[in-house]
């Protein structure tokens, strides 16, 4: 991956950990690595332990960010996720999966979709 698409993915994940934060979520975690794979946030929510995909992109031409979210990546986040709530002991939280599509806007304010419970 190169450089400059990582820095797309960080600032998209900052402006959705943010996004987040004012809509009430608290943050319980970010970036959470294990040998599967990559949850990019995790967020306590009223009775939910939410699980979000973050997807970037610069402007707005070519397919919306979400839709690179593929079967084969929302099985791989599922089992992450379920991976997580035992690593933790939270097996009593009601896991939820959601998609935040940030398009990074060259002179306006991002546009940020926020897919509650995409999977």
């Amino acid at each position: 991956m190169t450089k400059a698409r990582l820095q797309t993915g960080a600032i998209g994940e900052q402006i959705a950990c943010d996004f987040m934060q004012e809509q009430g979520y608290r943050i319980v975690e970010r970036n959470h690595r294990s040998r599967l794979g990559e949850l990019d946030l995790i967020a306590d929510y009223q009775e939910f332990l939410v699980f979000c995909e973050v997807k970037t992109r610069r402007g707005t031409k070519g397919p919306h960010p979400s839709l690179s979210v593929t079967a084969k990546k929302i099985n791989k986040l599922r089992q992450l996720g379920e991976q997580y709530l035992i690593r933790m002991h939270l097996t009593h939280m009601q896991p939820r999966f959601d998609v935040i599509a940030v398009q990074l806007m060259d002179d306006n304010p991002p546009i940020i979709d926020h897919i509650i419970n995409a999977f």
